[in-house]
């Protein structure tokens, strides 16, 4: 737990530390957090790692967006931690993510600002999203375009691989509180999600129920999801709990 609570204390000071002077300078400016336990990280038709704990942290001025977030397994297995920067121009949103992936078995000192091919652990990726106001539904396109590398004859890391990833989200809203989502997700170009092997594959099929509670001054977020994946034939359940401000 220490060494949780010092990752979290870390992650807030390099969020703010990277957070864009004219963000900074803009009135009003909205901050929010989350802390989130659940019982494994799910990503894009995989199973990442085990029970985490899932901080993220959201500065909002107009419609910029600069977001930390954390993925910290209670086992000490893994460590990520990412930063996403967003603009909104109506109904679409430009990000720009920077994943910072450490796994504990790595021999290497760790380098949080070793951005060298051979030897970073960073991935940088370009996201669009489409979100329109009137219709339940929106539509993503992920693209790494630093940091994730196919392989190599030797055994190193080759050129770029420019792994894309699209998803389609849609869902409904109970009156009573709640919502239902189903999420559908493929591998475009050859990346991660099948090993560098296919040009094009479904790889992520998820159904899940988010709902909230409010709680005095906080708000205690929950879910649960069922997630299918239809490459490797793979199924996979989660469910959190957390507390917002």
């Amino acid at each position: 737990m220490k060494a949780a609570i010092t990752t979290v204390s870390s992650l807030l000071s390099l969020f703010l530390a990277l957070a864009p002077a004219g963000m900074k300078a803009q009135s009003p400016v909205k901050v929010s957090g989350t802390a989130i336990v659940q019982s494994a990280y799910l990503w894009r038709g995989e199973k990442v790692c085990e029970i985490n704990f899932y901080p993220t942290m959201e500065l909002k001025a107009g419609n910029f967006t600069a977001q930390a977030f954390a993925y910290l397994p209670f086992d000490g297995s893994y460590k990520e931690i990412d930063v996403d920067y967003s603009y909104a121009v109506g109904p679409v949103s430009l990000h720009v993510a920077d994943y910072f992936i450490r796994f504990a078995d790595n021999p290497a000192p760790e380098n949080f600002f070793d951005f060298r091919k051979q030897s970073t652990n960073h991935i940088l990726e370009g996201i669009v999203c489409f979100n329109p106001v009137s219709l339940p539904m929106a539509a993503r396109w992920f693209t790494f375009f630093y940091g994730d590398w196919l392989p190599a004859a030797d055994g190193g890391r080759g050129a770029s691989s420019y792994s894309s990833y699209f998803e389609m989200e849609g869902w409904h809203n109970f009156d009573a509180g709640g919502r239902c989502s189903l999420l559908l997700g493929a591998s475009v170009l050859k990346g991660p999600y099948t090993a560098y092997s296919e040009d094009f594959a479904f790889v992520h099929c998820e159904i899940k129920y988010t709902n909230e509670v409010e709680c005095g001054g906080v708000t205690l977020p929950f879910g649960v999801s069922w997630m299918l994946n239809p490459y490797s034939r793979r199924v996979f359940m989660n469910a959190y709990v957390g507390v917002s401000f």
